[in-house]
């Protein structure tokens, strides 16, 4: 392992997106030492590996090594982000969607905040959001004001906030290669049990300007591993799935809790059944009545529909369909 920056990929699907983050990463005003690309088993892998070696080319001129790695089958989310922090080189690993892209100063960002916490576990950071052109945000989502670092003190609720997306988080290599274990593979959150570790030991860093693009309104394309395929639908999150997915945050809240008797699970079960749900529900606009009762019944059973507001966003969505849309919009309008 050497000191720098290793930024990981896990591959599957979108060539198109693929390509405009190796284009984002080229501009960035500093580069990285290596670009390693885990190729999870897609159909569109002979497209991935042709942009993958085109850019190996460009980016050696440079003296960025790019690795590129084909998984013999399809492992998965969580099973593919630890084969990603296994094999990179540097010390800093960082992770990225492969439909999202970096910001020109992102890894300017990144690497002053690393210079002053050498000892940091992970580090999270505000992003941009944007659907189609990244010139075009439609905001910015930021979770704390100022650049900070979070930890056993502070309430665990942040860690859902602040790691839940997944690109341009920061993983100390060195860290996470101890934590490593499939236990929660399937849930979708490997992330979550490396920042839950983060949280109760070293702290959560959080960078104060943004150093990546989150894309909106691309379908999630989870659901073709042995770990996820009976649960995830390529293209959607169903009800069950979406519920695997959090009773996977509640068992890593409560098994790293217990690790470092600190309790963290039930102030994540209130982050889910809350501030989460109305995400949930606002994905779950104009579905059918079917839907959103296998969604309600799921929600129970991890008691996740206690509070009222799941219940108000059941009702919305089930009395005005698709009109619902309106209420999510509105009420993003006045939180802003």
């Amino acid at each position: 392992m050497t000191q720098g920056y290793s930024i990981a990929i896990p591959a599957y699907g979108r060539p198109n997106e693929f390509e405009d983050l190796l284009k984002s990463i080229y501009e960035m005003e500093m580069l990285p030492n290596e670009i390693i690309i885990c190729e999870d088993f897609s159909k569109e892998r002979n497209e991935i590996r042709a942009i993958a070696e085109k850019y190996q080319v460009i980016f050696n001129t440079n003296n960025v090594i790019v690795s590129y790695v084909e998984n013999e089958k399809n492992l998965g989310y969580d099973a593919n982000i630890r084969k990603l922090i296994d094999l990179a080189f540097c010390k800093w690993v960082i992770l990225i969607g492969n439909d999202d892209l970096f910001l020109k100063n992102g890894l300017n960002e990144i690497d002053d905040f690393c210079k002053k916490n050498e000892s940091i576990a992970m580090i999270s950071r505000p992003f941009i959001r944007f659907e189609k052109d990244i010139n075009k945000p439609l905001g910015i989502s930021r979770i704390l004001p100022n650049e900070v670092i979070i930890g056993k003190n502070d309430s665990p609720k942040l860690i859902f906030r602040m790691c839940g997306f997944v690109g341009g988080l920061v993983i100390n290599k060195k860290w996470a290669k101890k934590l490593a274990t499939d236990k929660y593979d399937g849930t979708l959150f490997y992330q979550i049990y490396l920042a839950a570790n983060a949280f109760c030991t070293t702290g959560i860093g959080y960078l104060a300007n943004p150093s990546v693009g989150g894309r909106a309104g691309n379908p999630p394309l989870f659901g073709n591993s042995d770990k996820d395929g009976n649960l995830h639908i390529p293209g959607s999150y169903s009800a069950k799935g979406r519920a695997s997915m959090w009773k996977g945050v509640l068992d890593i809240g409560k098994d790293v809790g217990n690790l470092y008797n600190i309790e963290i699970r039930e102030e994540l079960r209130q982050e889910l059944m809350i501030r989460q749900s109305f995400h949930v529900f606002e994905m779950n606009v104009g579905v059918s009545k079917e839907t959103l009762k296998e969604l309600k019944f799921e929600l129970k059973k991890l008691d996740l529909f206690e509070h009222w507001i799941p219940k108000t966003l059941y009702f919305i969505n089930m009395i005005f369909g698709k009109k619902a849309y309106y209420v999510y919009y509105l009420t993003r309008k006045l939180m802003q």
